[in-house]
């Protein structure tokens, strides 16, 4: 799931706000000449740094076989201008008004949406202008969210030049295929091959280990982070990590997916609806459909598409991973945001009755029975929520998806023996230029512009640019040195003096630490019912 652009945010597109310097930065990999651009912050005027960035690199076959595994990319004669941003693979937004608020908030809010294409296995790279393969920088791998269903890397706000001018490090946003396109549930593709979009993403960080130098960054320090469902996607490379392992970090943001529905129904219905389901091989027919009428029937059917579980999935349940020792053993960031359900409350349209719970529940698998609700409820009553339909609507969403999961996962990463640290953070800044509707707090989704310094300049308070710049420096400097980790405790180590809450309360430019029990409350109630789920971890 995810809301990871807000219209006010939004900046320029770097392909369209990129200078044109006398000389362009060249690369030379296996595949051919890449021939980038130079670029300045673009956000930040006084800034007179610039960034290479090389965008739209084809890091496999392109466009790939549908509902297939990605497959080495041609090699190309002439050299590839990679100076703009590759179109989004084709993205399945909610049906009706719902998917309208849904596009605004997502589809590069306040700009033209993305153009969408199956031809969209490509990524961007960010580097600083003096990294070479004699002067290596860390690389941070950056995975998009959108609940497996939208996104792209190519948004304004996964610009890399502050990373690269600012923080001396290499960045890479990877293009994955999404909904019925990355995960098609089809009895006719191979077991350990289904899941496309997982694929897409293991293969970018392969072609991270195989090519990266030639672009100056350090493949034995590739640091891999994703927000929402990109956290997630980060959750199941940790879980069942590729041999040898091409990470040595990892960073989760609101990690989380709510995927719901049966794959394979959904599966079937596309084909018939296509005259497919009595061919030989509903696959070939399938794959002679066009793509974008295969994206509006599943679009206007809300047919919903998600991972099945093999060799790159385990679902929502990591903790036969973590027990084995299997989960891999390297320091994490993790963390949620104080608001994350308001942005939901103001897209689904709800607030004005709590028996809406159970209905968002339920098709989870999750009955919140009456009296579970009744003592949440409560239970948010004595910690100070608001005692509003909206407010407690807002906090039950942030807490089941977000917060609780979070609790018992970094929890149960903690307590492996032997095991590498693991930080957990909760962001809880607002500002005037990112309140885009009432009572939105710190949604999900909110940290983004923060992280990678791409917030709007238009309303940008002093603290807010003061926040960037620090949290800027937490990330890469994660990157750089993940042991040495993010500045404030690791779990198990200060008795539960160990949250790192950032732009929270006067202190809005830092961090300070509070009790893990502040955000964790709640998950006493909530806790017991996921784990039932199967959702906790």
């Amino acid at each position: 799931m995810h809301l990871q652009h807000l219209a006010l945010l939004a900046l320029p597109l770097l392909s369209s706000a990129a200078p044109k310097p006398a000389t362009n930065p060249t690369v030379t990999i296996a595949s051919g000449v890449v021939v980038g651009t130079a670029t300045r912050v673009s956000n930040q005027p006084t800034v007179t740094g610039l960034a290479n960035a090389y965008l739209g690199i084809p890091f496999a076959q392109s466009p790939p076989l549908r509902f297939a595994p990605p497959s080495p990319p041609k090699p190309w004669t002439n050299p590839l201008l990679a100076q703009k941003n590759p179109p989004a693979c084709l993205q399945q937004f909610l049906p009706g008004n719902d998917g309208v608020r849904e596009a605004t908030f997502f589809n590069n809010p306040g700009l033209p949406p993305p153009p969408e294409s199956e031809d969209c296995l490509y990524l961007n790279v960010f580097a600083p202008r003096d990294a070479s393969p004699s002067k290596l920088k860390p690389v941070m791998f950056w995975v998009f969210g959108g609940n497996l269903q939208i996104g792209t890397a190519s948004l304004a706000y996964y610009n890399g030049s502050s990373y690269a001018v600012n923080h001396d490090v290499v960045v890479v946003a990877v293009n994955y295929r999404t909904n019925m396109f990355g995960f098609s549930n089809s009895p006719e593709v191979a077991h350990n091959q289904q899941n496309s979009g997982f694929l897409d993403i293991r293969f970018g960080l392969q072609w991270v280990q195989d090519n990266i130098k030639k672009f100056g960054g350090d493949p034995a320090k590739v640091t891999i982070f994703g927000e929402s469902a990109g956290g997630n996607c980060v959750k199941q490379l940790l879980a069942q990590p590729p041999s040898p392992l091409p990470f040595r970090a990892a960073i989760m943001e609101s990690e989380a997916t709510a995927a719901t529905g049966n794959g394979l129904v959904s599966y079937t219905a596309v084909a018939v609806k296509f005259g497919c389901a009595l061919s030989l091989s509903p696959l070939n027919c399938l794959r002679k459909v066009d793509g974008k009428a295969i994206q509006k029937f599943i679009t206007d059917n809300a047919l919903n598409f998600f991972p099945v579980n093999d060799n790159t999935n385990v679902g929502y349940n990591s903790l036969p991973s973590i027990l084995s020792g299997q989960f891999a053993n390297v320091p994490i960031l993790m963390g949620t945001n104080k608001n994350e359900g308001t942005v939901f409350a103001e897209i689904f349209g709800l607030g004005s009755d709590l028996d809406i719970i159970s209905d968002i529940l339920q098709p989870l698998g999750i009955p919140l029975l009456n009296d579970v609700k009744n003592k949440l409820i409560s239970t948010y009553l004595a910690s100070g929520v608001a005692n509003t339909s909206s407010a407690l609507v807002s906090q039950i969403i942030t807490d089941t998806f977000f917060t609780c999961p979070a609790s018992t996962l970094s929890t149960a990463i903690s307590k492996r023996p032997n095991n590498s640290p693991i930080w957990r953070y909760r962001y809880d800044a607002s500002f005037p230029n990112t309140a885009t509707f009432p009572n939105s707090g710190a949604y999900h989704s909110s940290e983004i512009p923060a992280v990678w310094g791409t917030y709007s300049l238009n309303g940008a308070t002093g603290n807010q640019v003061e926040l960037s710049r620090y949290l800027q420096g937490v990330w890469t400097g994660f990157a750089k040195d993940p042991g040495g980790g993010p500045g404030w405790p690791k779990l198990g180590s200060h008795g539960g003096l160990e949250l790192g809450v950032l732009g929270g309360k006067n202190d809005t430019t830092g961090e300070y630490t509070t009790s893990l029990a502040e955000a964790d409350y709640p998950c006493a109630v909530l806790s017991p019912v996921l784990i039932a789920a199967g959702m906790a971890y």
